[in-house]
């Protein structure tokens, strides 16, 4: 299971929850870096590349315009091979390559399928001896994240709107026997015309209704109980339950179930008990 990351309990401008914001600064610190610009070419053509955007533990994203400047994109980096040096011994290594090859090369798979308006589509997609690029539209509205950092709960209508978007988006991809299983609020982005996108298909992978899945994976303040408790699942039900989180979290500011302690953190998850502020609507 994925680390922690998640918004938590005052969620208004005045007051910024602690690990919100901690995901926010490890973002910004990511985008600090500097690194020296490359040219990536593409079907599409050369791509130059520019500051970067984003980091996380799988590689970084870094702005790419086409070298004529007529368009510009997000350009997702993953090296290829393990980055980290704590395996105990080279067949470890080994299959940490293996393990993370397949999965990048199977997110890219699954995004080169997917055309969604509430998706972020991939344009292109480059392997090189030692990198990936994947090159996804640019949403150039920022993320849902820093929007309810600054401005706290969204409005009822507002989040209605977003929720719609975020269900038609999974609808799309569960019809079409895709599964997310990391949809949190830090993967949904805005646009600047106000609408939603869903990004990081990292952790995606095909399911079939009558098989089942058996990797445990996600963000704990967004994991369905049966990822909590290693129960096979079929697919489209953790990332209801993820939907559901990332709502609450749009209404009311604040994630539905936290701790400062772990194993209480994952009882509360476990039995599903969700508090309802008073004053939300009753849904007419």
């Amino acid at each position: 299971m994925a680390g922690p990351t998640a918004v938590a309990n005052n969620a208004g401008p005045a007051a910024i929850p602690p690990v919100m914001q901690a995901a926010a600064d490890a973002r910004a610190t990511g985008a600090k870096q500097r690194t020296s610009r490359t040219s990536i070419p593409t079907q599409s053509g050369k791509w130059i590349l520019g500051k970067t955007i984003g980091a996380g533990s799988m590689g970084k994203v870094k702005l790419a315009r086409k070298e004529d400047g007529t368009e510009q994109v997000a350009c997702k980096i993953i090296p290829r091979g393990s980055t980290e040096d704590n395996h105990h011994s080279r067949a470890d290594k080994e299959r940490a390559d293996q393990s993370k090859e397949i999965r990048t090369a199977r997110e890219a798979a699954i995004v080169t399928l997917l055309q969604h308006p509430h998706i972020c589509g991939m344009r292109d997609v480059v392997r090189t001896n030692y990198h990936w690029y994947m090159l996804f539209e640019y949403v150039n509205g920022g993320q849902m994240l820093d929007y309810i950092i600054s401005h706290g709960k969204l409005k009822e209508k507002q989040a209605r709107k977003f929720s719609r978007q975020i269900a038609s988006a999974l609808d799309y991809c569960h019809r079409n026997s895709i599964v997310h299983r990391d949809l949190k609020i830090e993967n949904i982005l805005i646009s600047k015309t106000g609408d939603i996108k869903i990004i990081d298909f990292g952790l995606s992978n095909l399911f079939a209704p009558r098989g089942h899945l058996k990797t445990f994976c996600g963000s704990l303040y967004f994991a369905a109980p049966e990822l909590l408790q290693a129960r096979a699942y079929t697919g489209p039900e953790v990332d209801v339950w993820s939907f559901g989180i990332v709502l609450y979290v749009l209404v009311c500011g604040k994630v539905p179930f936290d701790d400062q302690s772990m194993p209480a953190l994952h009882a509360k998850i476990k039995k599903g008990l969700v508090d309802y502020p008073s004053w939300l609507s009753n849904g007419k």
